[in-house]
């Protein structure tokens, strides 16, 4: 029935990373360097223009699909500073922004490194992910350097493709390139909109894994506690 498997990266494969410590590092280091510059603003300024980054980009995402790059994020904060830098200041501020999670990094969910080389030898893997702070670049450097790069054919960034979760075009894009069509495949992730709604809506079969889930959705055509599930879903 299945012959492709696709995987959600935050909260899937990945735990959720550490949002607090990582968070105010980034805005700590990201004051200093304003400060280095002789740029006068005040920490609390930092803090809100990372707020509202990071709030334009979710919505975009799961209101219209659509993407808003890290770099898109760096530019919404300047603005909010009211602040202009250098080509050459703007890509140390673009660096702080995105690697200070390489400073903290998530580690793998349960059960990923004896599911996946199960299911590699039986389908064509893939992830699909919205990316936000940390671009797709960052995140292929942490699943090279935790070992499970290497099992998917196929991996889909949205700050590299311009478009996310839920809109059906970053699943339809996903399994052209993995020449399955969407009827033959299973998304497995945690989001009930983005993951779920998102992937039935381009004609997938969908996989939650939702450890404290109890609520039904239609959308939903398995609900699983852990990834170990996925061997009896999937047969392997």
């Amino acid at each position: 029935m299945f012959k492709a498997v696709t995987f959600d990266f935050w909260n899937t494969l990945y735990k959720p990373p550490a949002v607090k410590e990582a968070g105010r590092q980034r805005i700590n280091l990201f004051h200093n360097y304003l400060l280095s510059l002789g740029i006068n603003v005040e920490r609390r300024e930092v803090k809100e223009g990372f707020l509202k980054a990071w709030d334009v980009a979710h919505k975009k995402q799961r209101e219209e699909g659509l993407d808003i790059t890290p770099k898109g994020h760096l530019h919404i904060i300047l603005e909010h500073l009211k602040i202009k830098l250098t080509p050459e200041e703007e890509k140390k501020a673009y660096t702080i922004y995105t690697e200070t999670l390489l400073d903290y990094p998530p580690v793998l969910n349960d059960d990923v490194k004896e599911v996946l080389p199960l299911l590699k030898a039986r389908y064509k893997l893939a992830v699909i992910c919205n990316t936000g702070i940390t671009p797709g670049k960052n995140l292929r450097q942490l699943m090279k350097k935790d070992a499970i790069l290497d099992f998917f054919d196929f991996l889909v960034f949205s700050d590299e493709v311009g478009f996310a979760k839920p809109s059906d075009r970053i699943f339809n894009f996903t399994l052209k390139n993995l020449g399955v069509e969407n009827k033959q495949a299973a998304h497995v992730g945690d989001d009930i909109l983005t993951d779920m709604w998102g992937a039935k809506n381009a004609g997938m079969t969908t996989v939650w894994l939702a450890p404290e889930g109890e609520e039904k959705f239609s959308y939903v055509d398995y609900h699983i506690l852990r990834l170990g599930e996925l061997t009896t879903i999937l047969g392997v």
